[in-house]
């Protein structure tokens, strides 16, 4: 019986995962469109705030790991543009999940109804 119990509240945490992405994302290529959702937040940054020289392998990534909890902003001002992204309804809110698109990595955010945005994790 408890292996049967394990076994639905699995198999129903799997569907709640998976319904998350059935909503069609909203395709936003344009990086001004993602600064300009971000509204001014203060937020504890790493205390390099500066982009790294370039040539340097995986640094870009290693920054942009730095920021996870931290604002969008302060991110992008690290880093730089991403090449593109898109939202769609979280799950875990009444906000969106953001996928932020870079050279190599992702940048998951959580963007609130009030319009700040949170770098969640880089992968």
């Amino acid at each position: 019986m408890k292996k049967l119990t394990c076994l639905m509240i699995a198999a129903l945490l799997l569907v709640s995962l998976a319904a998350c992405g059935e909503a069609a994302p909203e395709e936003t290529t344009s990086p001004a469109a993602v600064e300009e959702s971000a509204a001014p937040a203060e937020s504890e940054a790493p205390a390099e705030s500066e982009a790294p020289a370039e040539g340097e392998e995986g640094s870009l990534l290693e920054t942009a790991r730095g920021y996870e909890g931290a604002a969008l902003e302060d991110l992008i001002a690290a880093i730089g543009e991403p090449e593109s992204s898109d939202y769609a309804p979280s799950c875990l809110g009444e906000g969106e999940d953001g996928n932020l698109y870079y050279d190599g990595f992702t940048v998951y955010t959580y963007r609130d109804v009030d319009g700040s945005e949170t770098v969640s994790y880089v992968e």
